[in-house]
């Protein structure tokens, strides 16, 4: 049983208090007034001294308990639901009865399973919702929730982390967090492939100040300094003026060619131009994302071209406005993932959400303006680092 003192004003501060450092099921064992501060006894202040208690032991029994009932309801309320039984239509000689073939064995049971899953998460989500978690595991559910990781992915990895605290007594904090690792690990392995590799022609798409034209600069210095071939650039960014400057001044620092295009003839000279070249980057005017005449100018002016499509977003947009953002690039074909600015804030789930909800590898991350070294190409180890909270690009 952990016991802890209060000292307040009044019971009632004492309370959110208590909440906090011993959670919901915590009851007050005693209270009392006593004197605290003054000098040689005098000018003395009355308090209140609340003594508050958890009985872990009793917690844990009670959480193992409302998860059992919680299955065996969810079990009982399937196999008390009424069958739907579908009525044979009526045979017509103009239109033969089609007989739809009857389920087999391992469909069947690949669709109790898929249920199973659904009731899990069901469950687990209905337990996070009451903060009715083991105690163990509230961390993880409360780190994962300010991690800004989707609902559906916390609640896939509790489940998963519940089954196994139950198979595993006397678990401890750091147990679920190395658990939570392994659960993001195989998940990984469901994901395309982040190091897949690019098309000669790469272009760059996104919202306004993601750091497109930045984000161009790394990468054509890394591929310049460190792979050691040959790159060309392509601007097609001339709604504002200082964006063909800024793609200037690096190629000229990099010592690399510049194209500069409006039109689809334009880029096939551009790309006739820098035809020695290993790698094409391409840079595009970074416009409002909600304006759909911008998409289908994109699409005009890359239409049937060998070209692969990399999306850039910043990781201090809220992941709603990702997820609009993705959509109306998705008509362009958008191959993989860069995310900016990670600097700039210590969320990482939209990553993983991003993977999770389009199946796009997130293939790059940048962690601050200098050109070209504040770049990582993301591998699984760097991803689940990220995870965990580790600051490994530092």
């Amino acid at each position: 049983m952990k016991i802890k003192r209060y000292v307040v004003t009044h019971l009632r501060e004492a309370m959110p208090l208590i909440r906090k450092e011993l959670g919901q099921d915590a009851v007050i064992l005693n209270t009392k007034k006593v004197k605290v501060g003054g000098f040689f006894g005098f000018f003395q202040k009355q308090r209140l001294e609340v003594l508050a208690a958890l009985d872990e032991e009793k917690v844990a029994k009670e959480e193992t308990h409302e998860f059992a009932t919680l299955l065996q309801s969810e079990k009982r309320r399937r196999e008390e639901a009424p069958k739907v039984v579908q009525e044979k239509p009526k045979q017509t000689v103009e239109e033969p009865s089609k007989v739809t073939p009857p389920i087999q064995p391992a469909q069947q049971e690949e669709v109790d399973v898929i249920g199973e899953l659904r009731s899990m998460k069901e469950i687990m989500m209905q337990m996070m919702e009451n903060e009715r978690l083991p105690k163990f595991l509230k961390p993880v559910n409360t780190y994962l929730e300010e991690q800004e990781y989707t609902n559906s992915i916390r609640s896939s990895i509790m489940a998963e982390l519940l089954i196994r605290a139950k198979s595993m007594p006397g678990y401890t904090k750091e147990d679920t967090f190395d658990w939570m690792r392994q659960e993001f690990s195989k998940r990984l392995n469901n994901y395309p492939n982040i190091e897949n590799t690019n098309k000669r022609i790469r272009c760059f798409v996104g919202p306004t100040g993601v750091g497109k034209t930045t984000t161009i600069a790394k990468l054509a210095g890394d591929i310049l300094l460190k792979e050691r071939k040959s790159v060309g650039l392509i601007t097609s960014d001339t709604y504002r003026i200082a964006a063909v400057d800024q793609l200037r001044t690096y190629a000229d620092i990099l010592g690399i060619p510049l194209e500069v295009v409006q039109s689809p003839d334009e880029l096939e000279q551009a790309l006739t131009n820098l035809a020695s070249c290993d790698i094409i980057l391409m840079d595009t005017a970074g416009r409002n994302y909600q304006q759909y005449k911008y998409i289908n100018q994109l699409e005009h002016l890359l239409v049937d071209k060998e070209i692969s499509i990399n999306l850039i977003l910043s990781l201090t947009h809220r992941y709603a406005d990702m997820k609009s953002i993705t959509d109306n690039f998705q008509p362009l074909g958008v191959t993989e993932v860069m995310m900016t600015k990670m600097d700039e804030t210590t969320v990482r789930g939209p990553i993983f959400n991003l993977m999770e909800d389009y199946k796009l590898p997130v293939t790059v991350v940048t962690t601050g303006q200098n050109v070209p070294d504040d770049m990582v190409k993301t591998s699984p180890e760097f991803l689940l680092d990220l995870v965990m909270g580790e600051k490994v690009y530092v």
